[in-house]
């Protein structure tokens, strides 16, 4: 019924039809369209860790953007990024008492894996323990188990 996501390659198209989505009262498939914007989005880094933060920024774009109506981006993670790089972005998301943006929606349908959280939990040895526990703790808060994200 609904089209391929895996063929789309251009997130002015999938923009498009994620209005429709939204439209039409879809909105589980309007949170998959979501998440093949951010994945796209993240193609371009052979990085695991880049690829992965920079997954997960593009879908916390696309929730603010929904939220507010236009299109919204982490202009403070991008200038933090530019200055102290992937590592440091996590582990500030990680330590922050306050889940990330987008994690309750991540939870909500079962995509957790796709947070900073679990990208901080998945990449441990590169990140301070305090950032790791921290991250380990929100998502426990959460009802989100270790393994579910590893």
């Amino acid at each position: 019924m609904f089209p391929d996501l895996s063929k789309f390659s251009e997130p002015e198209k999938l923009r498009k039809l994620l209005f429709n989505a939204r439209r039409l009262g879809h909105h589980d498939y309007a949170f998959q369209i979501q998440m093949r914007i951010a994945e796209l989005a993240g193609l371009p880094f052979s990085d695991t860790l880049e690829r992965e933060f920079w997954t997960a920024v593009s879908y916390v774009e696309e929730v603010k953007t929904e939220a507010t109506g236009k299109t919204t981006r982490l202009s403070g993670t991008r200038t933090k990024h530019k200055k102290y790089g992937t590592i440091r972005c996590l582990g500030d998301w990680a330590m922050d008492p306050n889940p990330s943006e987008g994690l309750d929606r991540l939870v909500e349908h079962k995509r957790a894996e796709l947070s900073g959280e679990a990208i901080v939990l998945r990449h441990a040895d590169k990140f301070p323990a305090e950032a790791v526990a921290s991250a380990a703790a929100k998502l426990a808060a959460l009802g989100v188990s270790r393994e579910q994200v590893v």
